[in-house]
């Protein structure tokens, strides 16, 4: 089947993936159903498939937004090093602007979709821990061998989870901009103890 162009096009894609995005936040993926999103968006079944391939492939175009902006988060860790959380601060706007996003997220990480682009994430952040690390030691000095890929590989799964079940559960601004710093506080010192 051909995908429509157009005006109307976008605008249908659009309301398919807001209504995909309310039923799955108030029913959960596994019980949502592909005929109560084509009424709330006010399309035929026809429309949703003209568009994407299943359910499965709604679930990955509703999480997009998120997705890309978390896989494009690059923390300056020199800032961090000093205590400077204004980058989180940032972030926090875009996760309370997506917070049933975040629900849906952290309600169906098993959903071999989001499983799968957490990984990536989780990945991402490995890394990230050991270039911190590495900024953190003093030149010309080794990172010591208690402290190697396989521990940043074992703390970046946990700080993810906990960013966005913080997100995922907590209302107001503030606090979840707090417990991020908070969070983010605990890894850097914990990283920086091993490091001494």
């Amino acid at each position: 089947m051909t995908k429509r162009k157009g005006a109307d096009s976008e605008e249908t894609k659009e309301a398919i993936l807001w209504a995909a995005a309310e039923e799955f936040y108030e029913c959960g993926y596994e019980k949502a159903s592909l005929r109560h999103i084509c009424s709330r968006a006010g399309v035929t079944t026809g429309a949703v498939y003209c568009f994407y391939d299943s359910k499965e492939d709604l679930l990955a175009n509703v999480m997009l937004p998120i997705f890309k902006i978390v896989s494009a988060i690059s923390i300056d860790y020199d800032k961090v090093l000093k205590d400077d959380f204004t980058a989180f601060v940032e972030f926090q706007k875009f996760f309370s602007a997506n917070r049933k996003l975040y629900h849906i997220l952290y309600s169906n990480m098993n959903n071999p979709v989001i499983s799968g682009y957490l990984s990536v994430i989780v990945n991402e952040f490995g890394s990230q821990i050991m270039d911190m690390a590495h900024k953190a030691m003093p030149d010309n000095k080794e990172l010591p061998t208690e402290f190697d890929g396989y521990i940043s590989k074992c703390l970046a799964p946990i700080m993810v989870y906990s960013i966005i079940k913080i997100i995922a559960e907590e209302t107001d601004d503030s606090i979840v901009t707090q417990r991020l710093i908070t969070t983010v506080m605990v890894y850097k010192n914990g990283i920086l103890s091993l490091l001494k």
